[in-house]
């Protein structure tokens, strides 16, 4: 039997339906489903850039005396740091770098606040630099690595003075986080913060790839979430810097950061409880770049918030043993 032409029309019409639905499966599939668990999968596996994987440049070379040191996170993840003693610290500051970075992003300041008479460490949250650790969660584990840096200062180094940490990006919601569990630190300096996980991710989806909220950018929190095991409560900044209450606060923003505009620092800064806090908008500073756009205005503002809450009380530092 022979088929006519209205036959075969109808056979290739139904394959063409056929092959049509299995494509907008396969796309939904992709789009909807495995982009933003890929992309979920690059933010908790990102790690230092190329070159700040590499300790290429030491304190010495910054005319700062340091000490190479190891300790680790709350939960065991192996963390390598500097340790930058100061003659009769007044203060004691846990620096806290971004995502993609190390501790060489905060290496200029570190070493200029120690020539003032601020002790410092300098480390590499997990899976960045030249610490260990599987995942990165763009702060809630990284306060972990936090605190066990404060127990370190205090159980290893038997330190005593003030903690502060100074912190960009990433850093800032670790340190926030930390310091909403942890009495231990004192103060916070805030250089280009976020309000919260999901309008972090929101905000980059849109501005970097062009995605929606709904449902892409739900869908690379969810996984995200997933993957570092958090809830949205869990990682806020406000709900944070509730905890924090009254300790002294500087927040640092820059006027031409697109990604953490000026807008965010403004609302932690009102949200935030401390009657000891401090906003600093640095003119033409990009994202996290505000100390490299006004080094001066920026060292001197660190300098007079450090003076104006911790005054010295006169301790030796410690030296390792």
């Amino acid at each position: 039997m022979t088929s006519t032409p209205s036959t075969a029309k109808s056979t290739l019409w139904r394959w063409t339906k056929r092959v049509l639905l299995g494509l907008g499966i396969l796309v939904f599939i992709f789009v909807f489903l495995f982009m933003p668990f890929m992309l979920s999968w690059f933010l908790t596996h990102a790690h230092s850039r190329p070159s700040d994987s590499v300790m290429n440049i030491t304190p010495a070379q910054e005319g700062g005396a340091y000490q190479n040191v190891k300790f680790s996170a709350t939960d065991g993840t192996p963390l390598a740091g500097w340790w930058l003693p100061a003659d009769s610290a007044r203060v004691v500051i846990i620096y806290c770098h971004g995502l993609f970075r190390s501790r060489l992003e905060l290496l200029e300041r570190a070493t200029y606040l120690q020539k003032q008479g601020y002790a410092g460490l300098l480390f590499d949250f997990r899976h960045h630099g030249e610490s260990g650790g599987a995942l990165t969660s763009a702060g809630y584990l990284e306060r972990l690595d936090v605190l066990g840096a404060v127990h370190f200062l205090r159980d290893s180094l038997h330190l005593r003075q003030p903690i502060v940490t100074c912190a960009v990006s990433m850093g800032t919601g670790a340190s926030m986080l930390a310091a909403a569990e942890s009495p231990e630190i004192s103060g916070l300096i805030l250089d280009s913060s976020f309000l919260s996980f999901d309008n972090l991710i929101v905000h980059h989806a849109k501005i970097w790839l062009g995605l929606p909220h709904f449902p892409i950018a739900d869908e690379i929190i969810l996984f995200t979430k997933w993957r570092a095991g958090f809830r949205a409560e869990q990682f806020d900044m406000r709900r944070a810097l509730e905890k924090i209450g009254d300790r002294p606060l500087l927040f640092i923003t820059g006027s031409a950061d697109v990604r953490m505009p000026p807008e965010i620092s403004q609302q932690l800064y009102e949200h935030s409880l401390s009657t000891h806090k401090k906003l600093l908008l640095v003119e033409g500073a990009k994202h996290g770049h505000a100390f490299d756009t006004n080094p001066a205005l920026y060292e001197q503002t660190l300098l007079d918030f450090l003076r104006a809450n911790f005054s010295p009380p006169g301790m030796a530092h410690a030296v390792m043993p």
